[in-house]
C-alpha cells in the first residue's frame, strides 16, 4: 500500500542556480528547474521557484521557511535543487570561493523540515557531492538526518561529481528523475510513484550511463520514510 496518497496540497521550492556569483558556472541548472517544475505542475500549483541570483543563502532559507509552514499534517512539501554541492549541503548563489560561506547545510535543511508539519518530506538533490552527507564531521548530525522524517534523494556519491547531459537540456540525474516521475519508473502500473520505484528507476538509468564514458556517480538514498511512500500519484 503506497502511504499517504492523498495529499491535500503539494509545496514546491525550487531552487536552480547555473551564473555563480564567485564559484564557476553550470549550464543546464535552470533547466533542471523548469523541467522539474513542469512535471509538478501537474500536481500543484504551489510551486516557488528561485533561480540564479535569487537564490541566496537568506533568500532559499526565507523562501523555504514560509512556504513549508503553510503545510498540515495532510500535506506533502518537496525541495528541489539543481547546482553546485558540497559535502555538507548546496552552494546557494552567493557561495563564497574556498568557504562554506553562502551554503545551506544539511543542519540547517533539517531545522527547517523539523518545524514543518507537513506528512511528507522530501529533497530531491542534482548537485555534485551531495552525498557528503555521510562524510558529516559529527555522528550525531549524520544519525539526525537518517532518522529525519524527510526523504534526501541525493544524485551522487561525497567523492562524484555529478554530470550534466553533453548537449543539455538536464543534468543527468535530473534528465532520469523526470522520466521516472511520468511514469517510467512505475513497475507494478498502479499509477503510483512510490519512493523504492523511483529510486531503482534513477540510480539504474545514471549507473549504466556513466558506466559507459566511464565515470563514477551512484545516487543516494537518506532518511527515515517508507519505501512505499507516494511520492506521485498519477491516478
Amino acid at each position: 500500500m503506497c502511504l499517504n496518497v492523498h495529499a491535500q496540497k503539494i509545496f514546491v521550492v525550487s531552487v536552480g542556480i547555473a551564473d555563480y556569483k564567485e564559484i564557476n558556472d553550470l549550464r543546464f541548472t535552470e533547466n533542471d528547474v523548469a523541467t522539474f517544475n513542469q512535471i509538478i505542475g501537474n500536481h500543484t500549483n504551489n510551486i516557488t521557484t528561485l533561480v540564479g541570483s535569487q537564490a541566496t543563502h537568506a533568500n532559499v532559507i526565507r523562501t523555504i521557511r514560509k512556504v513549508f509552514s503553510e503545510a498540515t499534517s495532510d500535506d506533502a512539501v518537496i525541495f528541489f535543487f539543481s547546482g553546485h554541492g558540497y559535502e555538507g549541503g548546496f552552494c546557494c548563489y552567493d557561495m563564497r570561493a574556498n568557504s562554506f560561506i553562502g551554503g545551506i547545510s544539511y543542519k540547517e535543511m533539517q531545522i527547517l523540515f523539523r518545524n514543518c508539519r507537513a506528512g511528507r518530506k522530501m529533497v530531491f538533490a542534482d548537485a555534485c557531492f551531495s552525498g557528503g552527507l555521510s562524510k558529516q564531521r559529527t555522528q550525531l548530525t549524520v544519525q539526525a538526518v537518517r532518522n529525519s522524517e524527510v526523504m534526501y534523494f541525493l544524485s551522487s556519491k561525497f567523492d562524484e561529481t555529478s554530470l550534466e547531459l553533453p548537449d543539455g537540456p538536464n543534468g543527468l540525474f535530473t534528465y532520469c528523475l523526470a522520466h521516472g516521475l511520468l511514469g517510467e519508473s512505475d513497475m507494478n502500473g498502479d499509477r503510483i510513484i512510490t519512493t523504492q520505484e523511483i529510486y531503482d528507476y534513477v540510480y539504474g538509468n545514471v549507473v549504466s550511463y556513466t558506466k559507459q564514458i566511464p565515470h563514477n556517480q551512484h545516487p543516494m538514498i537518506w532518511g527515515k520514510y517508507d519505501e512505499k511512500m507516494c511520492v506521485l500519484n498519477w491516478k
